[in-house]
């Protein structure tokens, strides 16, 4: 009898031993991470500037911008130089040159957008902030001088670097983990992602990551339809090829593979809905107004799709279950219905949060698992959405929110475009008001934006793959040519296939292209130990899990 007590009571220090083994292995990745994040971060060099063209008479924006003591640089093709001692006349800008213009950023400048400038005693670039940068198609020089003269009408434009005062504040308020991408990157912790299918697009040299498909869909009975947008590289190309790829420790089944291709008009954006249903975008707004749910401003993080994105934010305070953001839109007197269109992904937290969360059943997980696939889908999406999982999108309505619907988990690998249409009753605020919300540090959300317009019909071709073949080269193209009981089953790390799609000749300004997928996927996992049963059964509460997410980063500071 004494025996079998010791062993039991040796068994059960050894499990606790392994428990604390990976709680601690846990600790120190994560508090690696923050300590990365933090670094990069709080270094003081997160600051931003936008590009500003000047309007108005040429002559008179110079003189302005040149009595402001601006530093003035000439463009001509691909050379660029410093001016000085300019004067005007009625025609020509004289000047002097100075020297040869060289930036003191290490990037090139986006015309649209936040851009970057560093702020450090050995490399302060904040003397961007006081540049003009004007493109002339032509410019005379007298022989042997630094002596220059500008038409007036060869000047096409002038651009005025100003410090991007929204964007700055805003990347303070990214929150620590706003930078645990890179530092998983950085680690090769990428191997522990609970993911989906990866998708690569190739550009005609090289496959590039596009995104991820069907995330979420963990249990056959969640199979889903997903849309993904794709980049266009050739408007005329007659073959888009990809590849669709399994990267990680899972077994994915995919049903189903398709190109919707749309020939637009050159003013109109396309987005497809969740149901399968497209819309057209043809003035999408930014935002008046957007602050995260302790109000700081986050209009400059959210208006442009630039990857300058928020998500949740660490503080002294009790962490809050869920966070998002709260936006106001103009709104036109007879709109009718609403699209939101948002650019956004999951946080690698959420992810690595949900695999402890599966490893909390230890030995018991096949089981576990097992006995989800059984269960009703109702019952596994309610789960979801009772712990904050997807993204709520929340509309004003006689001053209370009302949810209106959610978009779709995106995965954690790349940003996806989503948009969710609702109908427009009258009882909305004008500005209208919408909340974008969700478990606290579980999504990244890049852009937002709203469009009231119309949907304008459009023919689309829906194409199917023409050839798709695995890395052995074995032709799978029956596989996922239909939504049927026919499976691309990828059930080893490695395993991938390249599909090629013959899509028509391309008779219009723009295209749109689109990847129509089905499927679902099985994570592959062997956590040990004996779960506690009592304490697995709290996770049916709602709001249970994003209260494990913030314990386990609460620890993490305490550690």
């Amino acid at each position: 009898m004494k025996n079998q007590i010791y062993h039991k009571m040796r068994k059960r220090k050894t499990e606790d031993q392994i428990k604390l083994r990976q709680w601690s292995n846990g600790i120190k990745l994560i508090s690696w991470i923050l300590i990365v994040a933090s670094l990069n971060l709080f270094s003081g060099c997160m600051n931003y500037f936008k590009v500003e063209k000047a309007t108005g008479p040429v002559a008179e924006n110079i003189n302005i911008l040149n009595d402001q003591d601006k530093k003035i640089i000439l463009h001509l093709d691909d050379e660029a130089w410093h001016i000085s001692s300019i004067t005007l006349n009625e025609r020509f800008l004289d000047a002097s040159i100075e020297g040869d213009y060289i930036s003191v950023l290490s990037k090139p400048v986006k015309p649209d957008g936040a851009n970057r400038y560093r702020k450090k005693a050995s490399n302060d670039q904040s003397r961007v902030l006081n540049e003009v940068h004007m493109y002339t198609t032509e410019m005379s020089r007298k022989p042997g001088t630094m002596e220059i003269s500008v038409p007036l009408s060869g000047i096409q434009k002038i651009e005025v670097y100003e410090k991007d005062k929204a964007a700055t504040a805003g990347s303070y308020a990214l929150g620590v983990l706003g930078v645990v991408a890179g530092a998983y990157v950085l680690t090769g912790i990428i191997l522990v992602l609970t993911s989906c299918p990866f998708i690569y697009t190739n550009d005609g040299e090289q496959y590039i990551l596009a995104g991820e498909i069907y995330s979420g869909s963990v249990q056959p009975q969640l199979e889903r339809n997903d849309f993904m947008k794709l980049p266009v590289y050739n408007q005329h190309s007659k073959d888009y090829q990809l590849k669709i790829a399994n990267e990680l420790k899972e077994i994915q089944h995919t049903n189903l593979m398709e190109m919707w291709v749309f020939d637009h008009s050159s003013d109109l954006e396309i987005g497809i809905d969740k149901y399968g249903k497209y819309h057209t975008l043809s003035d999408p707004l930014t935002p008046i107004s957007a602050t995260n749910f302790e109000g700081t401003d986050l209009t400059g993080v959210l208006e442009h799709k630039d990857s300058l994105f928020y998500t949740s934010s660490l503080s002294d305070q009790e962490l809050p279950l869920t966070d998002g953001v709260t936006l106001e839109f103009a709104k036109p007197d007879n709109a009718s219905q609403a699209k939101v269109l948002i650019r956004a992904k999951n946080s690698l937290v959420l992810d690595f949060m949900f695999g402890q969360f599966q490893d909390q059943f230890g030995k018991r997980y096949k089981r576990w698992n097992k006995k989800q696939s059984k269960a009703p889908e109702e019952q596994l999406m309610q789960w979801k959405i009772d712990q904050n999982i997807p993204l709520t999108l929340s509309v004003e309505r006689n001053g209370s929110w009302e949810p209106v619907d959610y978009y779709h988990v995106a995965g954690p690998v790349a940003f996806k475009e989503d948009i969710l249409s609702f109908p427009l009753t009258g009882e909305e605020s004008n500005p209208m008001k919408i909340k974008l919300e969700a478990g606290n540090f579980f999504w990244e959300i890049d852009y937002v934006g709203i469009d009231y317009s119309e949907d304008k019909e459009l023919s689309y071709e829906i194409v199917p793959a023409s050839a798709a073949t695995d890395q052995s080269g074995k032709d799978i193209t029956g596989k996922i040519r239909k939504d049927d009981k026919k499976y691309y089953n990828q059930t080893q790390t490695g395993n991938n296939a390249v599909v090629t799609f013959e899509i028509p000749e391309n008779l219009q300004e723009s295209r749109s292209i689109f990847l129509h997928s089905k499927g679902w996927y099985h994570i592959l996992r062997d956590p040990s130990g004996t779960p506690d049963r009592e304490y697995l059964e709290t996770f049916r509460q709602p709001g249970r899990f994003n209260q494990f997410v913030n314990e386990y980063i609460q620890k993490l500071a305490e550690y």
